[in-house]
C-alpha cells in the first residue's frame, strides 16, 4: 500500500470512529435528565427501577352549589334540586394561572352534560364564581353553532402566546355529537369556537378530550377516544387517539388539519378478554403532560368486568365485597417521541396513585386531571375519585364523585434504585456545557458517590476513587457533589465526559448540569 492510500485509509477510519463516537453522544446540555428510563444510561449493575409514591392530601372539592347536583329538569328550563350527584367531577382539568396566581378548574357538573368552573388560591379551598351567560351559575355556557354542549373538556394555557391574547387558552371538548371540537378564550371562562363551533374530528370524543402545546415537537397535539370495537355496549373496546396539527399550527385557518400519530391501547401481553370478547384492560382515556423533555402519559386504565357496557342493568353486590373489576386505575407511562409509551407499570399492576380502601371516596375509580402542576419543589396531582364502579346501576351511582389532591416531591416520579448490593450506573458520554452538577437523590438509609469519567470510561484524575466524596444519609432534591482538592466541573467544561453513580440502599431520580 502506498503512502497516499494509507493516508486515505487512516482518514477514512478516523472519520468512521468520529461518526460512531458522535452517534453515541447524548445531548444533555443544560436540560435536566429524569432517570425514568435508560435514555441517558449506558450501563447499570444491581439497579432496578421503582415508581414514585405521591402522598394523598384528601378531598379538596365536592358537590356544593345547585348546579353540582343532578337536575330534575334539564337546563335551561330550570335549576336542579339536590337529587344526588352521579359521576361528579369526572374529566377533570386544572391549570395554574401564574399571572393571577390562581388555580383554575373545569369539571363535570350535574350529570354528564355540563361543565362547571372553579378557582382556588391554594388548591385546597375552591370557589365557584357565577360566570354563566345569565349570571346564575358557574357553568360554562358556551354553545357551538351545532347546538351542542361543552363537556368532557380539558383546557390549557398556551405558553406560546402572551397574556390577554384571544387564543391564550385552548380547550378540546365533546359538543354533544361524540366528535371533538376545539375553542379558544382570553380568560379560560368565555369561549369562542374554532371551525365556527363545529367538530374538528370524526368519532369519538366521549371520554376525555385534550389539546396541548408540545414544546419538543413545536406543535399542537389533540387527544381523544377512538373506536376499536362496537360503538357502545358490551362489545365496546376503548383506546386513545393521539393527533398532531398538520398545517403550521394555524388553528384558525385550518381547524380540522389533524393527523393521527397513534392509537394507544393497553396491549396486555397476556391478551386477556372478558366473556364478551373485549380486552379486560382498556385505555379508557389518556392525557399527556410534557415535562423536562419527556411525554408523560396520564393513563386512565379500565379493568372491564360484568358491569362495563351493561349501561347499569347489572346489580351491584355489597360495594366493599365486590370483585376488583369494572374499576379505573391511574397509571403513568413515559415516552421520548410522544406516541411510544412505556406501559410496564400497567403490566406489573402498579398504579401511580392507588385507589382507596373500603368506604373511601376513591374506592372504585381514580382518574387524573389533564395536567400535573409543578409549583416550587413539589408536583400537585389533582384527580377525581369515585365510589361506584364503571357502569354501575344508577342507584349505586346516586352520590359518587369527589375531587382529591396528591403531592409528590420534585421530579420523584421514577427512580433508579440500589438495595443491599452496591449498584452502579454509568451514563452515556455527553459534552459538559456547565460548571456544576445537581443530583436528586434519596440515600437517607444508605450512600451515594458520584465520579467523572472521560468519553471512553477512563478515570479523570481528581474526580475518581478517594477524590470523590461518599455521601451518607442524604435526602436532597439538589445535591451538589464535591471532589477533593477543590476540583470543580468548571475545569472540564467543553470536554466529553460520563458520570458514574455508585450507590447502596439509595435512589437516584435525576441529575442536571448547571
Amino acid at each position: 500500500m502506498n503512502k497516499f492510500m494509507m493516508i486515505v485509509v487512516l482518514v477514512g477510519s478516523f472519520s468512521g470512529i468520529l461518526r460512531t463516537f458522535a452517534g453515541d453522544l447524548v445531548p444533555v446540555g443544560l436540560q435536566k435528565q429524569l432517570l425514568v428510563d435508560d435514555y441517558v444510561i449506558a450501563d447499570k449493575e444491581n439497579i432496578t427501577r421503582e415508581l414514585g409514591h405521591p402522598e394523598k392530601v384528601g378531598i379538596v372539592m365536592q358537590p356544593g352549589v345547585p348546579t353540582d347536583f343532578d337536575p330534575v329538569k334539564q337546563f335551561p328550563d330550570g335549576l336542579p334540586t339536590r337529587e344526588g350527584y352521579s359521576e361528579f367531577g369526572r374529566r377533570l382539568s386544572v391549570v395554574w394561572n401564574e399571572q393571577r396566581q390562581i388555580f383554575q378548574m373545569l369539571y363535570r357538573a350535574c350529570g354528564e352534560g355540563y361543565t362547571g368552573y372553579a378557582e382556588s388560591r391554594d388548591g385546597i379551598h375552591w370557589t365557584k364564581p357565577l360566570i354563566s351567560a345569565d349570571g346564575k351559575s358557574n357553568l360554562i355556557t358556551y354553545r357551538g353553532k351545532n347546538g351542542g354542549t361543552f363537556y368532557e373538556a380539558a383546557f390549557m394555557i398556551d405558553p406560546t402566546l402572551p397574556w390577554g391574547h384571544p387564543e391564550k387558552y385552548k380547550a378540546a371538548y365533546n359538543p354533544g355529537n361524540t366528535m371533538c371540537a376545539i375553542a379558544h378564550s382570553t380568560d379560560g371562562i368565555h369561549w369562542i369556537g374554532y371551525n365556527n363551533g363545529n367538530s374538528v374530528t370524526g368519532r369519538a370524543a366521549d371520554t376525555f378530550n385534550q389539546i396541548l402545546w408540545d414544546p419538543i415537537g413545536k406543535r399542537y397535539m389533540l387527544i381523544t377516544r377512538t373506536d376499536l370495537g362496537d360503538m357502545g355496549g358490551l362489545g365496546e373496546s376503548r383506546s386513545s387517539r393521539i393527533m398532531v396539527h398538520d398545517k403550521n399550527n394555524d388553528l384558525k385557518e385550518y381547524p380540522t388539519a389533524w393527523k393521527t400519530l397513534a392509537n394507544i391501547n393497553v396491549d396486555d401481553p397476556e391478551g386477556r378478554v372478558t366473556k364478551n370478547g373485549v380486552p379486560v384492560y382498556q385505555m379508557e382515556s389518556m392525557n399527556i403532560w410534557i415535562y423536562e423533555n419527556i411525554y408523560f402519559g396520564l393513563m386512565h386504565v379500565l379493568t372491564a368486568g360484568n358491569l362495563t357496557g351493561s349501561e347499569g342493568r347489572v346489580a351491584v353486590p355489597d360495594p366493599d365485597k365486590r370483585p376488583d373489576a369494572d374499576v379505573i386505575d391511574y397509571y403513568i407511562g413515559t415516552s421520548r417521541n410522544g406516541y411510544d409509551f412505556d406501559k410496564s407499570w400497567i403490566y406489573t399492576h402498579q398504579p401511580f396513585i392507588e385507589r382507596g380502601p373500603d368506604g373511601s371516596f376513591d374506592k372504585a375509580m381514580l382518574q387524573p386531571s389533564s395536567q400535573i402542576i409543578t409549583l416550587g419543589d413539589e408536583h400537585l396531582i389533582f384527580y377525581t375519585g369515585q365510589y361506584a364502579q364503571h357502569h354501575a346501576p344508577k342507584e349505586a351511582q346516586k352520590e359518587t364523585g369527589k375531587i382529591g389532591l396528591a403531592k409528590l416531591p420534585l421530579d420523584r416520579f421514577i427512580c433508579q434504585k440500589a438495595g443491599d448490593k452496591v449498584g452502579v450506573i454509568t451514563t452515556k458520554p455527553f459534552i459538559l456545557e456547565g460548571d456544576n452538577l445537581e443530583v436528586n437523590v434519596d440515600a437517607g438509609s444508605g450512600w451515594i458517590k458520584i465520579e467523572v469519567l472521560d468519553a471512553k470510561g477512563r478515570p479523570i484524575r481528581g474526580f475518581m476513587g478517594k477524590a470523590a466524596r461518599k455521601y451518607k444519609s442524604v435526602d436532597e432534591l439538589r445535591l451538589n457533589p464535591e471532589w477533593e482538592k477543590g476540583n470543580g466541573l468548571s475545569r472540564l467544561r467543553g470536554q466529553t465526559i460520563r458520570l458514574r453513580f455508585t450507590l447502596q440502599n439509595a435512589k437516584i431520580y435525576a441529575f442536571a448540569v448547571k
